[in-house]
């Protein structure tokens, strides 16, 4: 076996405790703002990215809404209609009028071109991708326009059989749109590709929209745009390998992918001094922790080196009479216990006599052990109230914090526990001897008085009472007062021991009273789990527990039953609910 130091242990186990907690805390905390920040970030990015959307798809629909007005107004105004289309709509930079084979037949523009009137788009695809049909229209990819030798795009569509309109749009409109936003360091945020990735509107490189630069095999498409994964936040690597957050979305009409992003780092902007100074803060604690671990463990163990001394005299035969007390009353107990058993083992014959005079007294007491086990279990809640009550008085009567109405509580707590206890004495009393005093009672009333001693004990073990009772329909019940009081405290009693064993998270008591048409019914139920359905059939037997001896008797639950059935001519039963276990007190109404 090997054997550890217990200083080292202490002194370790102390750092450990005092450290551990910060760091976890800090973590947490880092966490959730991390997680805040990110949250933060991707409602912005999804905002502009509506933004975007909207703009684009509405810069699509005016277009498609001016070519409708072209095809139906161009056969009566001609070149004029196109010239004043061109002064009020600022996208469309050229509007071309072919005819059947392609051939150029009318064209205005708003910027310097070299158009001239017989030109072949024959073979282009603005021209070609138009069908027959008179209703036939089609948005092309982007291409270096031959009017304006700028990156765009065009809107084609027939306004009779012979004759074929195409409005060109410069990307510039929407590229500047793009331009607006920008994050934290000071790059744009935006890009528009078309529905085969080719960037329509990148506004920090406009040279890759005029050479039709295609994302497919980027980390971006692979990842995310193949797979659908829009209006989601994503992380990829940028085309300089840099990491970015961002999202991205896909236009109604035309699909363009709108892409909205920014570094991964600017999630740490708004709180590396914040991190620097968490990490100061550990630091300087655990340089603290440690110092006061040294400075307290010696405290600790130094009288405790001092014992250890004395024991080994002891063990080794140098008795002693006397040994020097420490500043720890433990140790000074257990020095003062050693010294005591160094006397026993000088006087083992008065030792004997004092045994076997143990024995007469014990064999003495036996002939009242049913009676006092029978009351001790009931007793063991009202004492410890009325001992917390009395040395809570003490104490804030030495620092001067007790107040009248404390003074109040604290006093009826001892009145109400003492009554119950004498209450107890009656009630025992009265099943020896069955002169039992029936009395007219409010079942309300009954219930609550019992709550109110119950209550100190319940707040003290942070257990939740959960009072459902309906205190305006008033039950009238015949009953031998204090007994119900008995059985409710017998059964908190025993599911806030559970609670507390278990350890149960927000730990509850619920109490209710339901009324029938011939009877009324007391459940009380908490969440602690229930009881093993292997001894749930068990419990109201007498002297059966679960509890060590120094804990319960195993009366209290069999003395609730016989009160319940005997005595109040009523029903007690208990099952698991979804929770935990939940008792059943039925009463007859008549």
């Amino acid at each position: 076996m090997k054997f550890k130091s217990l200083k080292s242990n202490i002194l370790l186990y102390l750092i450990l405790f005092s450290t551990i907690p910060l760091v976890v805390g800090s973590s947490v905390i880092l966490y959730q703002m991390y997680k805040s920040k990110e949250q933060s970030i991707y409602h912005m990015h999804h905002q502009i990215l509506k933004q975007v959307i909207e703009e684009s798809d509405n810069i699509v629909d005016e277009i498609e809404y001016l070519g409708k007005y072209v095809k139906d107004t161009y056969s009566v105004r001609k070149n004029k209609l196109l010239t004043g289309l061109l002064r009020v709509q600022k996208n469309i930079t050229t509007v071309l009028i072919l005819d059947n084979n392609g051939v150029l037949n009318d064209f205005s523009s708003s910027i310097k071109t070299n158009l001239f009137k017989g030109f072949d788009y024959s073979n282009m695809e603005l021209f070609k991708s138009v069908s027959d049909t008179n209703d036939a229209s089609h948005w092309t990819e982007v291409y270096l326009s031959h009017a304006t030798n700028l990156p765009s795009i065009s809107y084609s569509l027939r306004i009779d059989k012979n004759t074929i309109a195409v409005l060109v749009i410069d990307l510039s409109t929407l590229n500047d749109f793009a331009k607006k936003f920008k994050s934290l360091d000071d790059s744009t945020m935006v890009r528009v590709l078309d529905k085969n990735g080719i960037f329509i509107a990148h506004p920090e490189k406009q040279d890759l929209v005029s050479q039709r630069k295609s994302i497919m095999d980027s980390d971006i498409y692979n990842r995310y745009i193949s797979k659908d994964y829009k209006n989601k936040q994503i992380i990829f690597n940028g085309g300089t390998n840099v990491k970015n957050i961002g999202v991205y979305g896909v236009t109604k009409k035309l699909k363009w992918s709108i892409i909205v992003k920014e570094r991964y780092s600017s999630l740490f902007y708004t709180f590396n001094n914040l991190i620097l100074i968490l990490i100061l803060f550990i630091v300087i604690f655990i340089i603290i922790s440690v110092f006061v671990s040294l400075k307290l463990s010696k405290s600790i163990l130094r009288p405790l080196d001092k014992v250890n001394k004395n024991m080994n005299d002891i063990a080794h035969g140098k008795y002693i009479d006397s040994i020097e007390n420490t500043n720890y009353s433990e140790l000074n107990l257990l020095s003062s216990n050693f010294l005591i058993m160094q006397e026993k083992i000088r006087i083992r014959e008065e030792s004997n006599r004092l045994k076997d005079k143990q024995i007469y007294d014990s064999a003495k007491m036996a002939q009242m052990g049913e009676m006092i086990g029978n009351i001790a279990h009931q007793w063991r809640q009202p004492l410890s109230v009325i001992s917390t009550a009395a040395s809570g008085m003490k104490i804030e009567k030495e620092f001067d914090m007790l107040g009248d109405d404390k003074l109040n509580d604290y006093c009826d707590a001892i009145t109400d526990n003492t009554q119950y206890l004498s209450n107890t004495i009656d009630i025992f009393r009265d099943f020896i001897k069955e002169k039992k005093e029936l009395k007219e009672v409010i079942l309300q009333d009954r219930i609550d008085s019992s709550l109110k001693i119950l209550s100190s004990s319940l707040s003290n073990s942070h257990i939740k009472l959960v009072n459902d009772i309906d205190y305006n329909d008033k039950i009238k019940l015949t009953m031998v007062v204090g007994e119900l009081s008995q059985v409710i405290i017998n059964i908190f009693n025993n599911a806030k021991d559970a609670l507390v064993e278990r350890d149960i998270s927000e730990p509850f008591i619920r109490i209710d009273c339901l009324k029938g048409t011939n009877s009324v019914t007391v459940t009380i139920e908490d969440n602690a789990g229930g009881i093993n359905t292997d001894i749930i059939d068990k419990i109201f037997d007498p002297y059966f527990t679960t509890k060590s001896k120094t804990q319960g008797t195993g009366l209290g639950l069999h003395m609730s039953y016989k009160i319940i059935t005997e005595s109040l001519n009523g029903k007690l039963s208990v099952e698991n609910s979804d929770l935990g276990a939940k008792f059943f007190i039925e009463f007859p109404l008549e």
